[in-house]
């Protein structure tokens, strides 16, 4: 898991705790799922959000410093919405799910 720009406004050590039970093997394939299925979620957000006309210098700049903060003041200039608030939302949702589906999962186990 590399440091991305936006890693401050999602947290899912509430859900990569849940994983704790479990060997190193099986918890990094799991932390490294969560991992990308968040990072597939805030792409999406942003690629929406984000006027097509600035896809592909977004997508250059990403590429080549994923952890670069100036990727995100980039973003609020290209993009009318409160795009950190759109990635909060997204990630919450995502978080929700996750944990709901854990839930079923260890309930189903017992």
């Amino acid at each position: 898991m590399s440091k991305i720009f936006y890693d401050h406004l999602i947290l899912i050590e509430e859900i990569t705790s849940q994983f704790n039970h479990l060997d190193v093997d099986q918890r990094q394939e799991l932390e490294e799922l969560v991992d990308q299925t968040f990072h597939h979620h805030v792409l999406d957000v942003i690629l929406t959000n984000l006027p097509k006309e600035h896809h592909k210098d977004f997508l250059t700049r990403f590429h080549v410093a994923p952890h670069d903060e100036a990727l995100m003041s980039y973003l609020e200039e290209c993009i009318d919405t409160d795009i950190k608030a759109e990635i909060q939302k997204v990630a919450q949702k995502l978080k929700k799910d996750l944990l709901s589906e854990i839930k079923k999962s260890k309930l189903k186990a017992s």
